[in-house]
């Protein structure tokens, strides 16, 4: 599916492979991939990529105004720095101060020439208490995906002197390809959704991260293999390695 420098960096640095060793599809993004990627790798899998959702990004009109509200802002609220690389891409983001939800998406906000003002741990309860305190009194601008929950905005607009929320970009489905795999690993209830458009769960070792994604195969009639509840890929990596190299 996947071949030479369209391939994502992960699969790239494989090398050799052994078929022998489980697959394991990863339905993410290609741009969300390499996480859960790479914990596979580690553990003796084979990551396959089989994106069951793709981005879509808002019009050009709400595109132009999340970014003029990011460079007016006194601080810019971001639950992913894939807001910035939907309005900035490859090039420079401004310099206005950033909170941002997790530590991997702070890192990325300074790769990105970005100034970080606040690092949450990803727990949003804690980050919204942290927001409400430090947006007081300020202009801010959150770029953010459509399905964020909408409690952070309501916060952020009652404690804001201006807050300005754009939805950037979005989440759909996309059928996968049929690549064969011994496992699937699912990151949304949307992955769900696309994988069920193209093929079925039979025989194949199903790995939820979330109680909603959980959900979303229950759905189907497939309720998980493997379920952990918050994105904690290294774990889930270990528990498939235990089920398909020992189980």
């Amino acid at each position: 599916m996947f071949s030479g420098p369209h391939r994502p960096k992960w699969m790239r640095t494989l090398g050799g492979v052994d078929n022998a060793v489980p697959r394991v599809a990863v339905t993410a993004s290609i741009e969300a991939s390499a996480g859960m990627a790479a914990e596979l790798v580690v553990v003796g899998l084979r990551p396959v990529a089989l994106p069951c959702v793709r981005i879509q990004q808002a019009d050009d009109a709400d595109l132009a105004r999340a970014r003029a509200s990011v460079e007016e802002a006194d601080l810019v609220v971001l639950t992913s720095s894939r807001a910035l690389d939907v309005l900035w891409p490859g090039g420079p983001i401004p310099d206005t101060p950033i909170a941002m939800l997790t530590p991997a998406g702070a890192a990325r906000v300074e790769e990105r020439g970005g100034r970080v003002a606040h690092v949450g741990t990803g727990n949003p309860s804690d980050f919204t208490a942290y927001l409400i305190r430090k947006a007081a009194g300020k202009r801010v601008a959150y770029p953010h995906d459509e399905g964020v929950d909408p409690r952070i905005i309501v916060s952020l607009a009652d404690a804001a002197e201006e807050l300005v929320a754009v939805a950037v970009y979005g989440w759909v489905p996309l059928a996968p390809a049929s690549d064969p795999v011994e496992a699937v690993v699912f990151e949304s209830p949307l992955a769900v959704d696309g994988w069920i458009a193209a093929r079925d769960l039979v025989g194949i070792v199903a790995a939820a991260i979330g109680p909603a994604t959980a959900a979303a195969l229950c759905r189907y009639g497939h309720g998980p293999d493997i379920l952990v509840r918050r994105p904690h890929f290294e774990i889930l990596a270990e528990t498939l390695a235990s089920a398909l190299l020992t189980g």
